[in-house]
Parts: structure tokens; sequence; C-alpha cells
């Protein structure tokens, strides 16, 4: 499967004994209203029937999906009603189901439980899963079909999981089923401990993008590798998930910490690409924000912090050129060259930037040169520089090319107040530098 194409799998099931369901209708309304979509390239759609439980989880298995959408009967805290291999009706318990998603938490994104009483299967399995939507009483066949009609018209016109749950609500009532009220959405929320801090166990935030690692016990915690890995590939998050998703959790983390940790210096442990690494300093600004940090050099880990005493080193700009304009892409070489990329970048967009700004530390690239003292004056520079050529071009929009340490990005990060729209590029082994993040800091 294209590592773009997001897979949809529907589980149905209606024993015999049980009230008849329009469940052939609901799949069907579901791709058609794929079929009929903006993206529909983006979207594989797979259907199972008269699932059993363990139908249930070879389905999960074998088909991988990063999106499940159960049609049937839901009896409460009791579970969902699966069918046994006589078609008589059989459950399967909350315990179980939040187990089994627990398994597929770095797979599965969403989940739809279109069936009655489902609200405390999703409040379980949201432990595990960003997204997941439950009906909190009965809700009858057009009700459920209406909402899955306009859930999938969302996701299939590249809204995300938040937007689709209240257009597919919104389905319902322009349909006037006085039903809209019963789909509920549950998010997973922060992992936030309260704990004692102290010079040597300071306040934690962990984020988990590529990878998962345990550091001891956090205070704050984010899971984010169902944004940034799909069948263990990098993918980037687009612009809605960054703006729905992990923004907010950036702002939920940034306002714990403040709330408990006020001053105090916080102990960042993240596996991200350099735009999220980026991201998150621009959630904590340095005039108010103190971090220290691993990063790795030649496989050695190193604590840098962004409070260090700067050195001397500043950029040398390597090439310039362009005229005035909306469009100013500036790149910074640390770690190597980034400049035949960057060249690529600029053919593959004719016309897209006005001007190019291309530079390198003064001492030449390499990772094993640069220090915590010369990365933060590195982030200072990076930021004079990007001011003084914006007003130079009169550009109203950076695009902004990094090739240096992960804590590089999160110094600059937090250097980046008053420069407007920033546009964050990262790079892809298929395609080159792509834009990945988008920041608003000011102007």
């Amino acid at each position: 499967m294209n590592n773009s194409v997001k897979r949809i799998l529907t589980l149905a099931a209606n024993p015999k004994e049980t009230g008849k369901l329009r469940l052939d209708e609901e799949v069907r309304e579901i791709d058609k209203a794929l079929r009929r979509a903006q993206k529909r390239d983006h979207f594989e759609l797979k259907s199972r029937w008269a699932v059993t439980p363990r139908e249930l989880q070879l389905a999960i298995l074998e088909e991988t999906p990063q999106i499940i959408h159960f049609c049937g009967h839901g009896v409460g805290k009791d579970g969902l009603v699966l069918e046994n291999e006589i078609g008589q009706a059989t459950l399967v318990s909350t315990t179980a189901l939040s187990e089994l998603f627990k398994l597929f938490a770095d797979q599965v994104q969403c989940v739809v439980l279109n069936a009655c009483y489902t609200e405390v299967q999703a409040e379980a399995i949201c432990q595990h899963i960003g997204y997941v939507v439950g009906m909190n009483q009965p809700i009858d066949d057009r009700a459920a079909i209406e909402f899955a009609f306009g859930f999938y018209s969302a996701l299939g016109s590249d809204r995300s999981y938040d937007f689709a749950y209240q257009f597919g609500c919104n389905s319902i009532r322009t349909a006037e089923i006085p039903q809209a009220e019963i789909p509920v959405l549950k998010q997973r929320s922060l992992q936030i401990t309260a704990r004692e801090s102290s010079p040597q166990n300071p306040p934690s935030l962990w984020i988990h993008g590529l990878h998962k690692q345990s550091y001891g016990a956090p205070t704050v915690e984010l899971d984010w590798r169902l944004y940034f890995l799909q069948e263990g590939r990098r993918q980037s998050p687009n612009e809605s998930t960054w703006k729905n998703k992990l923004f907010p959790d950036l702002a939920q983390a940034k306002q714990f910490l403040t709330d408990v940790h006020w001053g105090e210096c916080i102990d960042l442990r993240a596996k991200l690409p350099l735009p999220a690494m980026l991201a998150v300093g621009a959630t904590f600004p340095e005039l108010v924000y103190r971090f220290q940090c691993e990063q790795i050099i030649r496989s050695q880990p190193f604590l840098w912090q962004s409070y260090t005493t700067p050195s001397a080193i500043k950029f040398r700009v390597m090439q310039k050129r362009g005229k005035s304009g909306k469009h100013l892409l500036i790149a910074f070489g640390i770690t190597g060259s980034a400049w035949k990329d960057v060249v690529a970048l600029v053919q593959k967009s004719p016309g897209e930037f006005d001007a190019l700004v291309y530079t390198e530390p003064e001492t030449g690239v390499g990772d094993a040169a640069i220090s915590n003292a010369d990365a933060i004056a590195l982030a200072i520079h990076a930021k004079e520089l990007m001011r003084t050529y914006r007003q130079k071009y009169s550009a109203e929009f950076i695009h902004l090319v990094i090739l240096a340490p992960a804590a590089f990005a999160l110094f600059l990060g937090q250097r980046l107040n008053t420069l407007g729209e920033v546009v964050s590029y990262e790079w892809t082994a298929t395609e080159g530098y792509q834009a990945a993040v988008r920041l608003q800091v000011g102007g």
C-alpha cells in the first residue's frame, strides 16, 4: 500500500436473533462518500462481514488499517455484539477491545463504533487510540448511515478527524433526524504526572514521534507516533493534524508545565523530525522557558541546554539571489551541505520563491564540529539573518530549510517570535524537501 494511502476497515455483524440493520447500505454510503471525495485516491476501503471475535482480531492484523469502522449492535458496558461460527450473537468485552487496540496503538488512528450504547467502549479504547467515536444512546439506521456518510465525506476532503465527527453530526441534523447529539468523540488525553521536581529531577516533557523510549517517569508525555509513522515508515502530519491535534497537545503541555513548574528548566526528550522540533521551540519561547535536551553527536549523547552562554561562531552567507517578493527561501546547512537539495527544491517549484539565501557556519559543516555553545550562537544569528533578509526582500513568508542537530531546531524555534509566517521543510528520501509545518510567530 502507498505510504500516503489510509486504509479504512469496516467490520459488520448482525447476528440472526438481533434486530435487522441496514449494514450493507451503511458500507455502500461510506464507499460512495469516498468515491466522490476530492482526496479519494488517499483512501482504500476494505470490508469484513458477519464478524466473529477471531475475525475481529485477524482482520486488524491482516488489513493493517488506520481507520476502523464497526457497524452493528452494542450493549453498553457488556461490550459489542459479534457473531459466532453459526451466526448467533456473542459478546466481546470492553476490556478485550481495549487490550486489542492497545496492541495496534502505533497503527490505528481512529475508530468509529457506529452502534448503540458504545460510549463506554469508546472511552476505554481512547486510552490507546487518538480518536474514537461511540454512541451514548440507541441510534437508528438512518441516523447511523447519515453520520457515516458525513464523516467519510469530510475525511475524503482532507479534513481532520475532529472536523469529520462534527460534519457527521451535522449530516444527521441536516437530514432532520433528532439524534445529532448521540455520536460522541473521545480523544486520547495527555499523560500527565504530578510529581516533585528538583535540580536533579527537573520537570520533563517526552514526545514520542519516530521512536518510543523510556527515560524514567515523565511529567508530561505525548505519544505522536501514529502521526509520524505509518506501517513503520516516516510520514509528515498534514496542516489539519497540526492545527487540530499536535499544536493543541503542545499548548496543553505548556499550560501544565507553566502552572505547576513555572520558571524551572524543562528536560525535553523527543524523537522528532527537525520541523517538529522547531514547532516545539516556537511553543516555548526562550524569554520564558529553558530547556535541556539530549543531543546525539556521532552516536554519543550530550546534554545541551538552551541557556548556555553562546560561542562567537556565526553563519556565512554562501549564496543569495532573487528579488523582492512575498516568498523568501532561507536555508541553514550545519551538519552537512544542503545546497544541492535546496537547488532541487527551487527547480521543482519554479516561481514559488522570489528570493533564496543559503548559509553555512563560518567554520564549515559537519556534525562533530558543533557544540552546545555553537548551537546557541548559530540559533541567535539565524534569527538575525531571517529578520534581515525578510526586510531586504520585503518578504511576507519565510520558507525555512534546516540541516542541523535537533537541538539547534529547538533553540531556533524558541527565537522565532516576530518573524511572521514561517513554513519549515522536511527532507524525504523520495521527494527531497517538502513543506512540513506552518508556524505563525507574529510579525
